[in-house]
């Protein structure tokens, strides 16, 4: 069976009861006709002749067709953090939306479609799917991918992953059924639609809760093998690749080195188990769940590790207050300055200051100029509190944006904001910046409009607002 992917309504192409996306991708609603359909689709264009009917002898000389490549599924499971608190706005355009030629099938909407943000946290959030479907696309794009995932909130492995003895105990946790009813669900409408496919890998974000309770936290290891060994015996995958990330959770969790230690312990014991570290991921407030730009390298993480990589570096922001600073003046501006760097960067968010770290009361515009020529290279705008939620590093509020590599030279950044009571820029500042970017002079222009800031301001007023987050250049790296 032909299995390009091109849509999900493509790879399953059977009629299925559970969800008709025959119907609702391709515009039929009448199931025999769906079926009619899937019986004469010959995979042929229109135009094209069959090659017993033109009386030549085709069957000498040619080589083989290179057969389609089967479909490797991947499966994401856990608590919050695999559910997922990273703010949509964190993501670049591309990923907030729909990606048709990864499908995912998550148990919160109980239905095969394009892979987007799938969270129980709600519309405006996302876990690490979104990241580790795109990255593991863009490292092999001649394979097709879906996933599966199930993730529950505030949950513990102790009882409601807990497996069971055999998948007919009784004593088997919600989640881990909740878990395993929502893998056949998905693999079964793969197998009606007669779609070739093996379970390729795991990735597991968990442990946070088992990390509250020095009972949970002494059993984890021996939990987490059972665990492990469930998974691989329920879906007859007895080598399946599982990865995890490292819990970390400074505040609300007593047992942390515990469950930590217990993860590496696995992960040494047990053939085809990794983990990733996750303590250098950035947090939200509540200092437990990550926030955008965490979210997106632990998925990536997790792609890397099962694609045979080492683990990739997280953003950071190129600025940070270092001391006092003031904030006295109003009016409309775009405020920035001219920055060099010693080496290419890749540029994933842009933001800027919120003085009262409480959202951008009137949202802002945020731009990238090459300095000798101010042409424009980036732009982006950050939304206001009222209408989406933005991901605060320090005290700047950052959007994602498509990653743009920037060559090693010379730069102005500002941003256009109407700066009044509440969103201000800052001036006499101590802002330090990461190795190998150097700021040069203030820089900034009056009015609403977004223009190329040409005035300087002098070294001492430093009139701030801009940063950005970013990336090392990847080096190319061999799969083994």
């Amino acid at each position: 069976m032909k299995i390009a992917i091109v849509s999900v309504g493509v790879i399953l192409l059977g009629c299925r009861s559970t969800v008709d996306l025959c119907g609702e991708g391709m515009g039929r609603t009448d199931a025999g006709e769906c079926e009619r359909l899937h019986e004469e689709d010959t995979s042929l264009p229109l135009d094209s002749v069959p090659p017993e009917e033109t009386g030549e002898d085709t069957s000498e000389g040619d080589p083989d067709p290179d057969p389609e490549p089967i479909l490797e599924v991947y499966l994401l499971a856990g608590q919050s953090n695999m559910d997922g608190g990273g703010l949509v706005s964190g993501l670049a355009p591309s990923m907030q939306v729909a990606t048709e030629q990864i499908p995912l099938f998550w148990s919160g909407r109980w239905a095969w479609r394009g892979l987007s943000p799938s969270s129980y946290w709600g519309v405006n959030y996302f876990g690490p799917e979104v990241s580790f479907g795109h990255r593991l696309a863009e490292l092999d794009s001649e394979q097709p991918i879906a996933l599966i995932k199930h993730a529950v909130g505030g949950t513990n492995l102790a009882e409601c992953w807990f497996p069971g003895e055999d998948s007919q105990d009784s004593n088997q946790g919600s989640c881990y059924s909740g878990f395993i009813a929502t893998v056949d669900a998905a693999l079964g409408e793969l197998e009606a639609s007669e779609t070739p496919y093996q379970v390729s890998g795991m990735a597991w974000m968990q442990g946070e809760s088992d990390a509250t309770y020095l009972e949970w936290a002494n059993a984890y290891e021996g939990n987490l093998t059972h665990f492990l060994s469930r998974v691989r015996e329920d879906l007859s995958t007895p080598g399946l690749p599982f990865v995890m990330g490292r819990i970390d959770c400074t505040v609300h969790c007593p047992f942390r080195d515990t469950v930590r230690a217990a993860q590496d312990k696995v992960a040494e014991d047990v053939p085809k188990v990794s983990v990733v570290e996750t303590e250098d991921l950035p947090q939200v407030a509540d200092a437990l769940h990550f926030d955008a730009s965490g979210m997106r390298t632990l998925g990536e993480r997790f792609a890397d590790v099962l694609s045979g990589r080492g683990e990739r570096d997280t953003a950071v922001p190129a600025t940070r207050l270092s001391g006092s600073y003031q904030s006295v003046y109003t009016g409309n501006f775009v405020v920035g300055y001219a920055f060099e760097t010693d080496r290419p960067l890749v540029i994933t968010d842009v933001g800027t200051l919120d003085i009262g770290m409480d959202g951008l009361a009137q949202g802002a515009t945020v731009a990238l100029w090459e300095e000798a020529t101010g042409t424009l290279l980036v732009q982006h705008g950050l939304p206001s509190r009222s209408s989406m939620q933005t991901s605060l590093n320090g005290h700047w509020r950052f959007g994602g944006i498509e990653p743009y590599e920037l060559p090693a030279g010379r730069y102005v950044i500002g941003s256009q904001v109407y700066f009044q009571s509440e969103d201000r820029y800052i001036h006499h500042a101590a802002v330090e910046f990461q190795d190998g970017i150097e700021w040069i002079e203030g820089r900034h222009s009056n009015g609403t409009d977004l223009n190329f800031p040409t005035q300087v301001t002098a070294a001492e007023a430093s009139w701030f607002g801009p940063s950005f987050l970013f990336e090392e250049v990847e080096e190319e790296k061999e799969v083994p």
